[in-house]
């Protein structure tokens, strides 16, 4: 792999006691405006210090953290190289903002969402954060993905599903969610009635569940999916 790729980012100045780290993933050629301008419903109270960094590639003028799967193989080695400038990114933080990265929670749309499961699966992964989320998001569908299931167990993680995501049918999400669940995650999963979008409601239900408010944890809406039968199941090299 080469050497991560500097990432740019926006740190939000907000009020609040600001005391871990919350960094914020745009989805594929989505601003990141997208989930900072909903802070106020993330984080209410000001708890995190939010940081959005920008993805390192792009793809006919829109920024992205990887290719889609039309292109597997650049997709993957796309993949890869942005999860090692996150994880450089997250060590970054750690000395210029003195808030350890092991206790921050990372997250996003789409795409981005994704971005944190590699970051909390990851056996490579140097800095890796306390905790995860993703909206209309997916496991890594990357063959031969280094996961480490100790390192992982236990790491809360909440993914929200859409009925009508065209991106990741509903039996696909609950089938990559079911995975999710049977490595070890602290899974939280939810599903709501919209399609392949960022919205207040899904923002809701993340801060409800950073605040210790959150629904039960959903497991009941997988019943019946078999994640050794997941569009996933089978890719990854699992150590640990």
């Amino acid at each position: 792999m080469t050497h991560p790729l500097p990432l740019r980012s926006t740190v939000v100045e907000r009020d609040g006691p600001a005391t871990r780290l919350l960094v914020l993933l745009h989805g594929y050629g989505e601003p990141v405006a997208d989930l900072t301008r909903r802070l106020t419903l993330l984080d209410p109270g000001g708890v995190f210090l939010a940081v959005a960094p920008d993805a390192p590639f792009e793809r006919r003028g829109r920024t992205i953290w990887h290719r889609a799967l039309t292109s597997p193989d650049e997709a993957a080695a796309q993949y890869l190289e942005s999860l090692a400038a996150l994880d450089a990114f997250l060590g970054e933080l750690q000395r210029s903002t003195g808030l350890p990265a092991a206790e921050a929670v990372v997250g996003g749309f789409s795409q981005g969402g994704g971005m944190a499961l590699g970051l909390l699966l990851g056996a490579d992964v140097a800095h890796r954060p306390a905790a995860g989320f993703g909206i209309c998001s997916f496991p890594p569908s990357i063959p031969g993905f280094r996961v480490d299931l100790a390192a992982a167990a236990g790491r809360p993680y909440l993914l929200s599903s859409a009925h009508r995501d065209h991106f990741a049918p509903i039996e696909m999400s609950r089938s990559g969610a079911a995975l999710l669940r049977d490595v070890g995650l602290d899974l939280t999963y939810v599903e709501s009635d919209g399609g392949h979008e960022m919205t207040d409601d899904a923002a809701e239900q993340v801060g409800a569940w950073l605040a210790g408010r959150a629904a039960p944890r959903g497991h009941a809406l997988l019943d019946g999916t078999d994640a050794r039968q997941s569009y996933f199941a089978g890719l990854w090299d699992v150590v640990g």
